[in-house]
């Protein structure tokens, strides 16, 4: 048998941020092909479309309140705000997303995940842990949250080859019902490397930019979260 091939060096992440809509997905998707570097591309759709099995998501799965799952602050009505939590298996999900990351880093490969890293529930908490010592470019995509439905409903064929229609159209629902919520909490703090507004540009424009500004990506964003989350400051806790 051959021996095990061992990296000494450790691989770059590109984390980026935002909305249902935002367009992370597709600017990741840009940045890859525009790196000469080989980088993966991970992220939440790939998780929960793929490795999730169809029954924990969200919009249609039978056991989808197990996972990471939206529903109405008030049960009695539906039509009122709406909230994304985590069930008794999202935690452990969430977890082990971020772990797959960190360990891809620590095995010499270059990362750009899209996420929605939310304050509450606490996803930017865990990925703040896993990743901790790795050097991370912190990315938030902030286009005006009034353009997210519109967006959500542009995506919707892309979702149909993953859930099947019917989970598809109920999954986009949801997610244009939490859309406020998950903007929100995404951006209850400021702390980023680099914010950009992907209203005003194409999604090769903000790659490029990215890659302009990430250097070795050891950003300052992630070192001052993960302070603040020892501390208990806010956003985590303190005001």
């Amino acid at each position: 048998m051959g021996e095990a091939v061992t990296m000494a060096v450790t691989g770059k992440i590109v984390v980026i941020t935002g909305s249902t809509g935002a367009g992370k997905s597709t600017t990741c998707g840009e940045f890859v092909a525009q790196q000469d570097e080989l980088w993966l591309h991970f992220g939440v759709d790939l998780f929960f479309g793929k490795l999730v099995p169809l029954k924990f998501i969200d919009g249609g799965g039978s056991r989808s309140g197990d996972g990471l799952y939206t529903a109405p602050v008030y049960p009695a009505d539906p039509d009122g705000p709406w909230h994304m939590a985590l069930g008794p298996l999202g935690a452990g999900m969430m977890h082990s997303f971020h772990r797959m990351v960190a360990e891809a880093a620590r095995s010499g490969q270059n990362v750009v995940l899209d996420h929605i890293a939310m304050v509450d529930p606490p996803v930017l908490a865990d990925c703040l842990t896993s990743l901790a010592g790795l050097p991370v470019f912190f990315v938030a995509l902030k286009p005006p949250v009034e353009v997210i439905p519109k967006r959500i409903d542009e995506r919707l064929e892309s979702i149909v080859a993953t859930l099947g229609r019917e989970h598809a159209v109920k999954n986009s629902e949801n997610k244009k019902k939490v859309a406020r919520f998950i903007y929100d909490r995404i951006f209850a703090h400021d702390c980023f490397d680099l914010v950009i507004d992907t209203d005003r540009h194409a999604p090769g424009k903000v790659a490029r930019m990215i890659g302009d500004a990430m250097g070795d990506c050891h950003g300052r964003a992630f070192p001052e979260l993960a302070r603040r989350l020892e501390n208990g400051l806010a956003p985590f806790g303190g005001q």
